[in-house]
């Protein structure tokens, strides 16, 4: 009996030495149980990985399992309605007694993209997909290692979108029967990294594929999505912002196409925290445009406006775009003038791997105004005579007088508004020369016309100072007929080699006229004769990028757990030029006299030509390394920039030494008294300048992923910039800077990856333009102010602080919330006084402030109704908003004579709005790309003008923007189907409201946009 008790405490305390553990897990989609999915336990041992248990999970999506304590490696292939949705590998390590879980939610891992076909049903190693109608071809594919190079049987082959699934056999090859066309390919196994590739296969013709798979480490843990994402989607851009480095947001192909936004401008005012001022300027977390940097393949752009620093975005067509990325927090690679943000333009790509296409846009364009009658002036494109351009300023007399007179004519002429149109081509191919080498084009063409008529109502007010009140100066009523063309494209040019180096050559051109005739009636309240204005205007506008990019990966070693085992290599180089030509404007007036409507006898021509020319060099160098088997690298590059600006402003008057009545028209006055008329210059030796801008920088920048869940990026940039301005008076001193800008960013993931939290810091630099620090006078044609350059300014320094909660709640849903902070000094804003040698005119410039604070909250959220019920996941709803407090500090000296002058001492910055906010309501159907959408964005009131001498400033008041667009595919380009159809049709400013300008309470301006109607025929190839 003693015997039989110590047996049995000897098994006992056996049987306790050795208690399992648990391991136990929960498959979920859409939060709901996902059942009957294929489970897969490992044993890890040493070098060794043993399959020990192949199990299902039950209908509350649960499996659980008891083993020894140990190391496991757990595999999911996760399917739904039997489509395969994604592959996890995850390492669980057990301890005796404990329970170990694992929860895998296909929607809060954000990386599913769900197909509602029917999934594979046969695994034979050679399968065929039997649809009537559909030509076939066959895909005959081989796998092996890339170690040992040994042939790989039992890899699983799925093929998105069909009801495919087969394996390899014990040489490694499968074959399939495909319909022709462009098909997703998924390889799974657990030894080896899992693969997807696309492949085009032709009617009647094999394709051979040999593709190699890399064994996957024994820690290896991994998360596949066999559907992927398409570039450009909602997904896949989420997806980019979700893993970039920085705070911002990223727009893409897809979301331009439902809200049916023509150009980059409109496509940005979607997102929080920026504002489009004027239709084409951007303006990020509300500060003013020359806070803003935008470039493009993250190269240096010149811009065409002289007097704004920032590219007018109204220039780029989203069909050249493959996304946007707003970068609201600084890092070292970016360029250190950096205020509310950077704008990353991407142009679409070459297709990869032998896939082509063609695609035909034709748009039909409406708005308010089409079909009225209006009136216009034909020769506004014609410009001033070579001849009155080559006198300087001693130009006059009767011949160049004579040419002036027969240059043009400057009557009204009565015509239709017709609608607009724009047709867009794009097409693009890649060709495999061999396993190692590929070479491809793509490119787009585009033409757009559209013309408006505004009617606007302006209103100047100034603070007399005899009367100690505001008085009303005068009220003007305009009539302003513009006439717009614009077209372009992009072509890109590139070849890929071994694997993973590339060279890409890609032109970007792009040229926009504007033709307007604005009549002005300007009433005045005093005893100043009324007047009728006339201004003829025509701008031609142009960019030209020349671009050439290249990826180089130099490998030292087969491994890349060591620290120089290979080196990657971004380069680029840019010839940039851009161009505003305003050849031939013209001003004239009749005054309302006692004896009839007279010519005022004095008509002004102004001639303006801009060229803008930029050559950007940049080299990244990137040395990648693991550590606690994540991902790291070391970077550090160079970055040169030089810019050249060459501005001829000139002012020309006719003028009549005849001062008798004329009420005749002017082509009439033109001929009649030609003899007593006289042409000559008017113009300053500060009118016209030159300029140039050279930058040169080196940056060093270092991720270093502590765990799997936290990263920390740190950066500093040395960049030194000087610039130089000469006009005909003076060569002014250089701007000279010589600055180290340091970032530092901290992300830590939780929640499985759904969630993150970033911090960042940095400090940049805003450095005024050349327009700003010149002092080339011209007058504005709208409030006939005098505005100026001051050669005094100084650079503004900036601080950034940033915190951003981010929750990704599926693939296209997310939420987010961010705090940030920004501490100017020396911020560079327009002031303005009243010019006390002339009546009633204001003069404004640029100066200094002795510092300024934004601080603000966003909030991003989108999300569909399907967790209320599955029938309304096609319901949506987006929103994001942006709460903004800013506060200037100005200069405190009571001499100077623009700042002592202002009315308002303690202010938010100008161009800041208090708010921004973005809605969106309707059907989106993520598969077909079919939607409905009601768009609204609304900002609020902010400072255009500042007040002086008592007077107010003046606010644009908050304008809600209701918009709708739906976008439906008629037909899909698939199977016998050669073409592909799909209609857009959009209507803009629903609620008809009015644009609205207020000084106190006085309105300064107030005009009605009107709707705008288009209907778009997109054909695919």
């Amino acid at each position: 009996m003693r015997t039989l008790y110590l047996i049995l405490l000897l098994l006992m305390t056996s049987l306790y030495a050795s208690e399992p553990g648990n391991i136990s897990l929960i498959v979920l989609k859409d939060g709901k149980p996902l059942a009957n999915q294929t489970v897969e336990i490992f044993e890890l041992s040493g070098a060794s990985k043993a399959k020990i248990i192949v199990a299902k999970t039950d209908t509350d999506g649960y499996f659980f399992t008891k083993v020894k304590a140990g190391k496991y490696q757990v595999h999911l292939l996760a399917k739904d309605n039997k489509t395969a949705q994604a592959f996890v590998r995850k390492n669980v390590l057990v301890e005796a007694g404990k329970d170990s879980q694992l929860i895998v939610s296909l929607k809060k891992n954000n990386e599913i993209a769900f197909v509602d076909t029917e999934a594979p049903k046969d695994t034979n190693t050679s399968v065929a997909v039997e649809e009537k109608k559909v030509q076939q071809s066959v895909l005959l594919l081989t796998l092996h290692s890339s170690d040992e190079k040994k042939k790989i049987a039992g890899a699983a082959i799925y093929v998105k979108g069909l009801n495919t699934e087969a394996k390899t056999d014990k040489n490694g090859f499968v074959q399939l029967t495909l319909p022709v066309g462009e098909q997703t390919l998924s390889i799974i196994h657990q030894d080896f990294s899992a693969q997807t590739l696309k492949v085009t296969l032709v009617a009647k013709e094999e394709v051979s594929k040999y593709v190699e798979l890399t064994p996957a480490a024994m820690e290896l843990e991994e998360f596949v999505v066999l559907a992927p994402h398409i570039q450009g989607s909602v997904a896949a851009v989420i997806a980019e912002e979700r893993n970039s480095e920085a705070v911002g947001n990223v727009l893409g192909s897809e979301q331009f196409g439902k809200s049916g936004d023509s150009s980059v401008a409109s496509a940005l005012k979607r997102v929080s925290g920026i504002t489009i001022v004027g239709g084409k300027y951007v303006y990020v977390r509300g500060l003013g445009d020359r806070y803003s940097t935008v470039m493009l393949n993250d190269l240096h752009i010149p811009s065409p406006e002289p007097t704004k620093r920032v590219v007018p975005l109204d220039i780029f067509p989203t069909s050249v775009v493959q996304s946007i990325t707003i970068q609201k927090s600084y890092t070292g690679d970016l360029p250190a003038s950096f205020g509310g943000g950077t704008v990353l333009i991407k142009s679409k790509d070459i297709p990869k791997d032998d896939e082509g296409y063609v695609s035909l846009g034709l748009e039909l364009i409406a708005n308010s105004s089409t079909g009225k009658d209006v009136i216009i002036n034909s020769s506004n494109s014609t410009p001033i005579p070579s001849s009155a351009l080559l006198g300087g300023n001693n130009v006059g007399g009767f011949t160049v007088t004579k040419d002036v007179l027969n240059s043009r004519t400057l009557n009204h002429e009565q015509s239709t508004l017709s609608p607009g149109m724009k047709v867009e081509l794009s097409a693009g191919k890649s060709f495999a020369l061999s396993d190692d080498f590929s070479i491809g084009a793509s490119g787009t063409v585009f033409y757009k016309n559209t013309s408006d008529n505004e009617k606007v109502q302006y209103d100047k007010y100034f603070y007399d100072i005899n009367a100690e009140k505001v008085v009303h100066d005068n009220n003007t009523q305009t009539d302003s007929t513009t006439i717009e063309t614009q077209m372009g494209g992009m072509l890109n040019v590139g070849m890929n080699y071994y694997d993973t180096n590339k060279i890409k050559y890609t032109f970007f051109t792009t040229q926009k006229t504007s033709d307007t005739t604005t009549l002005a009636s300007v009433n005045y309240t005093g005893d100043t004769e009324d007047r009728e204005k006339t201004y003829y205007e025509y701008v031609e506008k142009a960019l030209s990028s020349h671009q050439i990019t290249g990826e180089n990966d130099l490998r030292f070693s087969d491994s890349t757990e060591g620290y120089f085992d290979n080196l990657k290599i971004d380069w680029a180089f840019e010839n940039a030029q851009a161009t505003r030509d305003e050849p031939g404007t013209v001003e004239y007036n009749y005054l309302n006299q006692t004896s009839g409507l007279n010519w005022d006898r004095k008509n002004w021509y102004y001639y303006f030509i801009l060229d803008d020319k930029v050559n950007n060099y940049r080299a990244d160098f990137s040395l990648p390394f693991e550590y606690n088997d994540n991902e790291n690298y070391t970077k550090f590059g160079v970055f040169m920039y030089d810019k050249s600006r060459d501005f001829d402003s000139r002012r020309f008057k006719m003028l009549s030494n005849n001062f008798s009545d004329m009420n005749e028209d002017m082509d009439t006055i033109y001929s009649k008294y030609a003899n007593s008329l006289d042409f000559s210059a008017s113009y300053r030796n500060t009118d016209s300048y030159s300029a140039t801008q050279d930058v040169s920088a080196f940056y060093i920048k270092q991720l270093f992923s502590v765990t799997h869940d936290f990263d920390v990026i740190a950066s500093l940039r040395q960049e030194d910039s000087s610039q130089q301005l000469v006009d005909a008076a003076a060569s002014y001193a250089p701007l000279e800077t010589s600055d180290l800008f340091p970032s530092l960013g901290l992300t830590y993931r939780f929640d499985n990856d759904a969630m993150q939290v970033r911090f960042a810091y940095a400090t940049t630099i805003s450095r005024p333009d050349f327009r700003e620090f010149s002092n080339s006078r011209y007058k504005d044609p709208v409030t006939e102010n005098i505005v100026f350059g001051n050669p005094d300014l100084k650079a503004t320094y900036i601080n950034h602080l940033d915190l951003k909660y981010e929750w990704y709640l599926s693939s296209d849903e997310v939420f987010s919330f961010a705090l940030f902070s920004k501490e100017f000094t020396n911020p560079i804003e327009k002031v303005i006084k009243l010019d006390d040698s002339q009546d009633n005119i204001f003069q404004e410039t640029y100066q200094n402030a002795d510092s300024a604070t934004s601080y603000g909250i966003e909030l991003d959220y989108r999300k569909r109704f399907g967790f209320i019920d599955e029938s309304l996941d096609k319901l949506l709803f987006a929103t994001n908003i942006a709460l903004i407090e800013s506060n200037i500090k100005l200069n405190t000296d009571p001499n100077n004579e623009y700042t002592s002058r202002l009315t308002t001492k303690d202010r938010a910055m100008q161009g800041q709005s208090p708010y921004v906010a973005n809605f969106t309501l309707g059907y989106d159907d993520a598969d077909t790309g079919n939607s409905a959408l009601f768009l609204f964005n609304q900002i609020g009131e902010r400072i255009v003008s500042l007040g002086t001498d008592k007077n107010e400033d003046i606010y644009e008041q908050p304008f809600a923007k209701l918009d709708f667009v739906t976008k439906w595919k008629i037909s899909e380009k698939a199977k016998d189907d050669i073409f592909g159809y799909s209609l857009r049709f959009k209507v803009e400013n629903l609620l008809d409201s009015e644009i609205k300008y207020t000084q106190g309470s006085n309105t300064t301006s107030l005009k009605k946009p009107g709707s705008t109607y288009s209907f778009k025929l997109d054909i695919k190839y």
